[in-house]
């Protein structure tokens, strides 16, 4: 499950640490070190899959896409309540449907049904698979069968 950190403006600060930075949790600080690290700046394509447990980590690999001047796009599998999440991110996501009896399914007919042209432009992309391990497996198999190699898949665990 991921967390929404907002920061409050009545909330105490150090001014005298926090002075031009922008207020993070130690949560936000985690994700976007973590970002950092599995961010892959020789491509300029960037593709994230992933369920809800992946959204904060997708937000901050999206700052540093957007910061290079990167596309990215992606597929979350996900619980119909945190649509809101991603339109108040502001990712470039779409989503579908988590079946929990069947996970990367949804995720996998969606790539499925992506106009070739699209796949064109993103099959040389860095893929991030992230979120529970069946999800990630699945999709994994599925991009191997469609011929990415395995240097451009990035596991998150």
């Amino acid at each position: 499950m991921f967390h929404l950190s907002n920061y409050q403006a009545n909330e105490p600060t150090d001014e005298a640490m926090n002075v031009g930075l922008p207020a993070t949790s130690d949560h936000e600080l985690s994700h976007a070190i973590q970002a950092k690290l599995l961010y892959n700046f020789q491509t300029t394509h960037h593709f994230f899959v992933g369920d809800e447990s992946t959204v904060e980590l997708f937000n901050a690999l999206k700052e540093i896409a957007l910061k290079n001047d990167h596309e990215y796009f992606g597929i979350l599998e996900l619980h119909p309540e945190y649509e809101a999440v991603l339109s108040m991110l502001k990712l470039l996501i779409d989503s579908v449907p988590e079946l929990p009896e069947s996970p990367g399914y949804n995720a996998i007919q969606w790539m499925e049904d992506m106009h070739p042209n699209c796949w064109m432009a993103w099959k040389n992309a860095t893929f991030y698979l992230s979120g529970g391990a069946t999800l990630i497996s699945r999709f994994q198999q599925y991009l191997v069968q469609r011929h990415v190699p395995n240097e451009q898949i990035r596991i998150i665990n």
